[in-house]
C-alpha cells in the first residue's frame, strides 16, 4: 500500500524551502538556550531532527538547497547581532552531514517510510540516524573545539559523548513529530478523537510541570515520581500511535528540560546538582530516550498490526466483489444458455407445427367457402369459427417462437432515434383498440444526436413496450414518451427513453419475473414480448429498466449507446 504524499507537498517549492530555514533557525536557537553556561556544546540539538525530517521529506534535487541554507543560515544563530566567525560555518558544515548521511541510508537502503506505521521503519531510524549519524558530526566539530582551544583534550570523550547524545536527541524527539504529522497530520481523527489528545497532552503537561516543580531536596533521580510519564506515552501509542507518541514526547521534552535547567525535578542530582547542569542532563537525557524508544516502538508495532487489519480488510472487500462478479457471471451465463437451449426448442416446435398448421388453417377455410349460407347460423359454423380462431392464435404463439428463436444480429446504421420511436408509437396507437381512451404525451429532444440502431429490431421491441403500456390501462389513463440523452455509461454517451403509464403497477413477484421467456399474466400473452425486447436492446448494447409503483403506473427505460460509441455506416 502506498504512502500517502505529505501535507508539505501542496507548498510551492520556495514555500518550503523559506518554512524550512525558519523552523531550523529557530531550533538552533533553541538548542544554544539549552546550553549551560561556560559550556561549548549542547546536549540537546533539535536542528538536527528538522534537517533530516527535511531531507527526507523533499525530493533529492533539492537537497543542496536545503543543505545550503543549513550550512549559511546556523551560523548566525550562533552570534546574533555579530557577523559570525569563519569557524562558525565550519561546525555547521559538520553538522549537515549526520543529516546528509542518514537521509541518504534511510531512502536508499532501508526503504524508509515517512509515517512510522513499522516497527522497522523505528529501527531504521534509530539505528542509522540516532546511533551512528550523529557520529560524523560530533568526531569532527569536537576535534576543531579542541584545536581552538575551546576544551582542553582531558574532557575530549566527555564532550564527544555530550555531541553525540545532544543531537542524537534531537533526532529522537523532533524527526519523528515532524515526519508523521507532515504525512498525516489529523486524517482519519474524530472530533472526539483530536478532543481526546489535547485532554491526553493537556493532562500530561500538568501532571508533569507539579512532578518536576518539585526541588532537589524534595525528590531524587530514583524516586519513581521520575516514571509518571510512562502511562501518558502508553496512552498516546495506544489510541495515537507515532502522531500521538511523538506529540507527547514533545511535550514531556519541553517540560523537563526547562525544569532540569532551572534545577527542579527529578533529574536534578540533590541540592548540589543544581550548580552542575550539564550532569543534570545526562539524567534526564537517559530518561527521554528510554521513554521515547519505548513509546515509538509500541507506536509502530500498533500501526503495522493496523496496516495488517486494514489491508485483510481491503482484500475480504475485494474478494468478496470477485465472488459477486463471478455469481452474476455465472447466474448470466446459466440465463445464456437455457436462452439458447429454449431458442433451439422453440425453432423444433415451432418447424415441427407450423405445417400441420397450416393445412389446418386452409382446411377451415376450405369449408368455411363451401359451407352453404344456411348452415352460417348453425352449429357446424360457429365450431368452424372457433377453429379459424384457435389457428390464428397457435399461428401468433409460433410466430412468436421463431422470432425467439431466431438470432438476433442487429444491422446497425446511424440514424436518429426519435423517428424510430414515433413509428413504432403510431403503430402501436393503430393496432391496440382501446388507444382511444390513453391520452398520449411526447417529449421528444431534437437535438439529440443519432445513435447506431437497426430500425426494424428496434421498432419491434418498442411497439411490444408500446403495446404494453396501452394494455396496462383498458380504461383510459396518461402514456408519457420521453427521449433525451441520458448519463454517460462507463464513458459512452447514452439516449434515454422512458415509457411512463398511469396503470396499476406491477406486482414484486411478476417484477422478478417479467423478463422470463413464456412467462406471462395475459390470458392471450405468449410470455415471449419482454424476452425479445430485452435481447434486441442488449443486442444494441443497450439496457432496459423498469420502475414501478403499486397504483400509480409503471415506466420502462431504455438506454442506448449515442453515435461515436461505435463504428457504423451511416444510412443512406
Amino acid at each position: 500500500m502506498p504512502e500517502p504524499k505529505h501535507i508539505l507537498q501542496r507548498w510551492p517549492p520556495l514555500g518550503r524551502l523559506a518554512l524550512f530555514a525558519l523552523v531550523y533557525c529557530g531550533c538552533a536557537s533553541l538548542g544554544l538556550r539549552l546550553m549551560p553556561p561556560g559550556e561549548h556544546i549542547s546536549p540537546m540539538w533539535p536542528s538536527s531532527g528538522v534537517l533530516l525530517a527535511g531531507l527526507l521529506l523533499s525530493r533529492s534535487r533539492h537537497w543542496p538547497f536545503l543543505l545550503g541554507v543549513a550550512i549559511l543560515l546556523e551560523p548566525f544563530a550562533y552570534t546574533p547581532g555579530h557577523w559570525p566567525h569563519l569557524a562558525s560555518f565550519v561546525y555547521s558544515t559538520g553538522n549537515t552531514l549526520e543529516g546528509l548521511a542518514g537521509a541518504f541510508v534511510l531512502r536508499r537502503y532501508a526503504g524508509f517510510r515517512h509515517s512510522l506505521e513499522r516497527v522497522r521503519d523505528v529501527l531504521s531510524l534509530l539505528g542509522f540516524c540516532v546511533l551512528l549519524s550523529p557520529l560524523l558530526s560530533a568526531a569532527p566539530n569536537v576535534t576543531l573545539h579542541a584545536l581552538r582551544g575551546q576544551l582542553p583534550w582531558a574532557d575530549f570523550g566527555r564532550e564527544l559523548r555530550v555531541f553525540w547524545v545532544g543531537d542524537a536527541m534531537g533526532i529522537l524527539l523532533v524527526a519523528p513529530l515532524v515526519l508523521s504529522w507532515s504525512i498525516r497530520g489529523l486524517e482519519g481523527w474524530s472530533r472526539a478523537r483530536r478532543l481526546e489528545l489535547v485532554a491526553l497532552l493537556g493532562t500530561l503537561l500538568a501532571t508533569v510541570h507539579l512532578v518536576f516543580h518539585l526541588g532537589p531536596d524534595a525528590i531524587s533521580v530514583f524516586h519513581p515520581a521520575s516514571s509518571v510519564a510512562f502511562p501518558f506515552i502508553l496512552w498516546a501509542a495506544l489510541r495515537f500511535e507515532a502522531r500521538g507518541t511523538a506529540a507527547a514526547m514533545l511535550v514531556l521534552s519541553l517540560v523537563a528540560l526547562s525544569h532540569t535547567l532551572a534545577g527542579s525535578g527529578p533529574f536534578v542530582l540533590g541540592p548540589e546538582g543544581a550548580s552542575a547542569p550539564t550532569a543534570n542532563l545526562v539524567f534526564l537525557q537517559s530518561f527521554l530516550a528510554a521513554v521515547a524508544v519505548s513509546g515509538l516502538l509500541l507506536a509502530s508495532a500498533l500501526g503495522e498490526r493496523r496496516l495488517a487489519q486494514e489491508k485483510a480488510t481491503h482484500l475480504n472487500r475485494e474478494l468478496r466483489q470477485s465472488l459477486e462478479e463471478l455469481a452474476a457471471a455465472q447466474h448470466e451465463l446459466v440465463r445464456r444458455e437455457r436462452l439458447a437451449a429454449l431458442g433451439e426448442l422453440s425453432a423444433s416446435i415451432a418447424h415441427e407445427v407450423r405445417n400441420p398448421l397450416g393445412v389446418i388453417a386452409n382446411s377451415v377455410a376450405a369449408l368455411s367457402r363451401l359451407a352453404p349460407p344456411e348452415l352460417h347460423e348453425g352449429p357446424a359454423w360457429q365450431l368452424l369459427c372457433v377453429m379459424g380462431e384457435e389457428v390464428a392464435r397457435l399461428d401468433h404463439l409460433v410466430n412468436g417462437l421463431l422470432d425467439f428463436a431466431r438470432p438476433i444480429e442487429p444491422h446497425l446504421f446511424t440514424q436518429s432515434l426519435g423517428g424510430v420511436v414515433e413509428g413504432a408509437l403510431e403503430a402501436s396507437l393503430r393496432s391496440e383498440p382501446g388507444a382511444g381512451r390513453v391520452q398520449v404525451t411526447r417529449v421528444l429532444d431534437a437535438q439529440l444526436p443519432e445513435a447506431p440502431v437497426d430500425a426494424q429490431l428496434l421498432h419491434l421491441a418498442l411497439s411490444n413496450l408500446f403495446i404494453n403500456a396501452l394494455q396496462a390501462m383498458p380504461r383510459g389513463g396518461t402514456l408519457r414518451v420521453e427521449l433525451g440523452r441520458g448519463e454517460p455509461l462507463e464513458g459512452t454517451p447514452q439516449a434515454h427513453l422512458t415509457i411512463t403509464d398511469s396503470g396499476p403497477g406491477i406486482p414484486p413477484d411478476v417484477m422478478e419475473r417479467m423478463f422470463e421467456p413464456f412467462y406471462t399474466t395475459k390470458a392471450a400473452g405468449t410470455g415471449l414480448g419482454l424476452a425479445i425486447v430485452r435481447r434486441i436492446i442488449e443486442a444494441h448494447h443497450g439496457q432496459v429498466q423498469v420502475r414501478t409503483t403499486p397504483g400509480q403506473g409503471t415506466a420502462f427505460i431504455v438506454l442506448l449507446p449515442l453515435a461515436g460509441a461505435s463504428r457504423v455506416p451511416s444510412a443512406a
